[in-house]
């Protein structure tokens, strides 16, 4: 299995993260010593400071803290073999798994704790005071099932330009990340996995489904890889 991943990417939004903290703690700061002298704009500046914070808090923990998703990704479907290729933000899905599956939409996660689909199609995190970080610009765990059916929709939009001749298959499915998740989602509408059975699934879970020729598969990842080297 090859991992690609678009360096350029990751460290712009490292810059935009550090910037980010730089400025909401500023903004934080000067908001705190203003109090005495005007509470109106102590409140602006201290506004700005959680905003830039929270910015910089949630990019950081997307693109800069280690292990980055596309870190853990890559080190769950090590054992696949050479027909899958992990692209990582290079296009507007972050990560595609290109295979004689065709094209897989992965929307990762890295919450902890139980996390469950619930039988109103909402999900839910139980984490304890873990949840406390949500309020400095951790992610919540939001609708990844609905990321993942529009990343879907919007890669077979895309490749279905590429390849107007072709009905390559696209599917989509939810990873999270931590090894400590307790993971409830047997009712989701799209496929949710912990990363150590990602590439079990990868293997079993699409099995009858159509599968891409040698050729085919060349093709789709020349396309790629002329994509990559434009960006």
């Amino acid at each position: 299995m090859e991992s690609l991943v678009n360096e350029l990417f990751l460290e712009k939004r490292g810059k935009w993260a550090k910037w980010g903290s730089y400025v909401g703690f500023g903004a934080l700061f000067i908001g705190l010593m203003m109090s005495q002298r005007s509470l109106l704009i102590s409140y602006a500046f201290l506004l700005v400071g959680l905003f830039g914070a929270s910015l910089g808090s949630y990019l950081s923990s997307r693109y800069v803290r280690e292990p980055r998703a596309d870190q853990t990704l890559s080190e769950a479907l090590e054992s696949l073999d050479k027909r899958y290729t992990l692209y990582s933000y290079y296009l507007s899905a972050n990560h595609i798994l290109i295979s004689h599956y065709g094209l897989m939409g992965i929307i990762p996660r890295s919450h902890n704790g139980e996390v469950t689909y619930d039988e109103n199609g909402r999900w839910r995190q139980k984490a304890g005071w873990r949840k406390v970080f949500q309020l400095v610009g951790e992610p919540s765990v939001g609708k990844p099932d609905q990321e993942a059916v529009d990343d879907v929709e919007w890669t077979k939009k895309w490749i279905d330009e590429v390849f107007p001749e072709d009905d390559l298959p696209v599917n989509g499915i939810i990873v999270f990340t931590d090894p400590e998740v307790q993971l409830n989602a047997k009712k989701s509408p799209v496929p949710a996995v912990k990363a150590g059975d990602l590439a079990r699934y990868m293997k079993q879970g699409l099995k009858g489904q159509p599968t891409l020729t040698t050729a085919k598969q060349k093709e789709l990842r020349r396309t790629l890889d002329e994509i990559i080297a434009e960006s």
